[in-house]
């Protein structure tokens, strides 16, 4: 379990089935992992990802708690929770609605997300995750990928959300249909952290795709006088370009830009050192099931064994990279 700061409104656990905490009035989201994708517009806390979890063999359960009670609904296609402080949100679509058209279902799940979020005034994007199938299937010389990408900038063009705006973000191609997007949004803004070894995703070159991916590489969000860092997916990626075939290499290349990161949220979180050892949480993306006993051998060898970590079977946004890792870091030291 990650012991929350006592300031901040939302609590992070990561827990085995029989020790999760149950749902309750203070619960803002429960996640579970498998083959499918699951979701209950009448039970909006509770999803089921369809993501096959890899390691730890036991079934585990990430638990979002709130120090104040919840209230929770579902409108216009968005399932919602939230306490004073903190909205979490979700779409999940069925592609067959749009003419299995990605760019088509992303714009219309950001278009409902971003009114959703905005009515409830919660004005203020922090984090958002977005898993989807095939990813690199192509459609009119564009992947999957590329068209979600086009879609979701054209949704938030619509609203005039600059790139100093941006949540962090992740996605991850799932082996089960729909479109999943889920968020976090809050009612006063964080700080947008790009990464100095990377380029800033919204200004990638056009090899990657008629429009940038829109989002921040991390989000700092003071909540009283502690601060959560939301990490977005990161890679093996050096200014816009993807390195190393080798899994092992890759990884290497993630955990520098994790610390690169971390870096970049001083002097908020100097405590941290600058290690992605002292996160609170780490997901790791494994492409290839095969790869998993090297990666965790490798991160093994490289983080605290006390961290917490889920590896998770998901695709990865380039078809040259066979790993991504998102952190967390919840406010513990």
């Amino acid at each position: 379990m990650l012991n929350p700061s006592v300031d901040s409104p939302i609590q992070i656990h990561l827990q085995p089935a029989d020790q999760a905490p149950a749902v309750d009035e203070f619960t803002l989201a429960q996640f579970t992992f498998g083959e499918e994708m699951y979701t209950q517009p009448e039970a909006p806390s509770l999803l089921r990802l369809g993501l096959k979890p890899l390691a730890p063999v036991h079934t585990q359960i990430e638990t979002w708690r709130c120090a104040q009670p919840v209230q929770r609904g579902f409108e216009q296609d968005v399932g919602y929770a939230h306490s004073s402080e903190i909205l979490f949100g979700w779409t999940h679509l069925d592609e067959a609605c749009f003419d299995d058209d990605m760019e088509k279902a992303a714009e219309y799940a950001y278009e409902r997300i971003m009114q959703l979020h905005r009515d409830k005034g919660f004005a203020h994007l922090l984090r958002i995750w977005n898993y989807f199938p095939r990813l690199h299937e192509e459609r009119d010389g564009l992947d999957r990928y590329q068209l979600f990408c086009l879609g979701r900038h054209r949704a938030l063009e619509r609203v005039a959300l600059t790139e100093g705006a941006l949540p962090a973000a992740t996605a991850i191609g799932t082996h089960t249909p729909g479109l999943m997007i889920y968020f976090l949004a809050g009612r006063e803004p964080g700080r947008q952290i790009e990464n100095p070894r990377q380029v800033s995703a919204f200004h990638y070159p056009r090899r990657y795709g008629p429009k940038s991916p829109s989002f921040s590489r991390a989000t700092l969000k003071h909540w009283g006088e502690k601060a959560q860092l939301y990490i977005s997916g990161t890679a093996s990626i050096v200014g816009h370009k993807s390195l190393h075939m080798d899994v092992r290499a890759q990884l290497d290349e993630i955990l520098a830009n994790l610390s690169s990161l971390i870096k970049a949220s001083e002097p908020d979180l100097a405590h941290l050192q600058q290690d992605p050892a002292r996160l609170s949480l780490l997901k790791v993306y494994v492409r290839h099931a095969k790869d998993l006993e090297l990666v965790q051998q490798h991160l093994q060898s490289r983080l605290s064994q006390s961290l917490p970590v889920l590896y998770l079977e998901g695709d990865v946004c380039r078809e040259d990279l066979l790993v991504e890792i998102e952190g967390l870091y919840a406010g513990t030291t």
